[in-house]
């Protein structure tokens, strides 16, 4: 049977929505369907003063409950066939398998310090980009951040997905953002940018660091190169924004064109809305200093910093924090998987759909 392309586009559009179902389904088992501000409310019920220190609160729990989940599944420490095929030398091998046997021993704490720095100032960065006034990112085509745990699981399987792209390839979106003021593309801390922008004033570009430009240097010669030549034709041949206005009038005249007259009014309208969202989100934005900073750390270290202590945690990102996320919500009762009874009447009640839905397969 051939199936037409109108069918094609059917067949996608219904198959998304039971994807829709799916996520959903994982999301209110596990408990990642909850929000974050309420357990900050609760934070903040409890005593602490300010939502920054409610998040400071928030973000040590996760990373404690991470520490844990990857002690238990012994995820620090990477298995001898990766060490050697990361190149390390007998030297480094031995005080590995040394520092794996303590560990065991012991039973202590076996996160990196660095990559403990850089999930505690992700953490924080997200959990306040989450829970704060985001509308106006939506003006140059990016989603705002969900208030959810599973916009933290959602935002860690990228992380993963750029982290183990090649060097050259993270330096690429390093560059479009620095240099080619590329934003609305998806890129993995393009919100992260945005705000830090808003708040400063500042272009992100110039927040580049002296290793960061070298690494730009060094992966991004042609893209440089290409940015040079356009800065010097740009001199050469600028066009001030009345010329540009003129140029755009003599393809349409808004005047007698009501369509576009309507729709500009539309767009003028959204753009006041947005400047309103944004001066909102200046305005109650808690700790914007620590934010910049904590971003600048975190950023740095996920472009340049090649140790293993980094680059090994960062290719089970998303595993870490699935983890971290069972962790925390098993504890405080938030998911479905500390609770036998509830979970088996969830999985029994499922199960019947999952035979009715076949049953109807092999009737149709």
């Amino acid at each position: 049977m051939r199936i037409s392309d109108k069918e094609w586009k059917n067949i996608e559009f219904r198959k998304n929505k039971f994807r829709e179902l799916e996520s959903a389904l994982d999301q209110a088992v596990s408990g990642r369907d909850n929000k974050v501000s309420s357990f900050l409310l609760g934070c903040l019920a409890d005593g602490e003063t300010g939502k920054a220190a409610a998040v400071e609160k928030l973000v040590n729990e996760l990373v404690k409950s991470m520490d844990s989940y990857g002690i238990r599944n012994r995820l620090w420490i990477e298995s001898d066939e990766t060490i050697k095929d990361n190149g390390l030398s007998d030297d480094d091998f031995c005080k590995m398998k040394a520092t794996e046997e303590k560990a065991s021993k012991e039973k202590i704490p076996c996160m990196p310090t660095r990559f403990k720095e850089f999930i505690h100032d992700y953490l924080y960065c997200m959990i306040l980009l989450m829970t704060s006034e985001m509308e106006w990112v939506e003006q140059i085509y990016a989603e705002p951040y969900a208030d959810s745990f599973q916009q933290l699981y959602l935002h860690a399987k990228r992380v993963r997905e750029f982290s183990v792209r090649p060097i050259e390839k993270r330096y690429d979106e390093l560059w479009g953002e620095a240099y080619f003021g590329v934003r609305g593309a998806s890129g993995l801390f393009e919100i992260f940018s945005m705000a830090y922008e808003s708040i400063t004033g500042k272009d992100i570009g110039d927040s580049l660091t002296q290793s960061m430009k070298d690494g730009l240097d060094t992966y991004c010669q042609e893209q440089m190169q290409m940015y040079d030549e356009f800065l010097d034709e740009a001199e050469d041949n600028a066009m001030t924004d009345e010329e540009i206005e003129e140029a755009i009038s003599e393809y349409v005249d808004v005047e007698e064109d009501p369509d576009m007259a309507e729709l500009n009014r539309y767009f003028d309208e959204l753009a006041v809305r947005w400047d309103e969202s944004e001066k909102r989100f200046r305005q109650e934005f808690p700790d914007p200093e620590g934010f910049c900073a904590r971003y600048m750390k975190l950023r740095e270290l996920f472009y340049t910093d090649e140790s293993r202590d980094i680059r090994y945690p960062l290719t089970i990102f998303d595993i870490l924090v699935e983890g971290m996320l069972d962790v925390f919500l098993g504890r405080r009762g938030m998911t479905l998987y500390t609770d036998a009874d509830n979970c088996a009447r969830a999985y029994i009640s499922i199960k019947k759909q999952i035979d009715a839905i076949k049953k109807l397969r092999e009737e149709a």
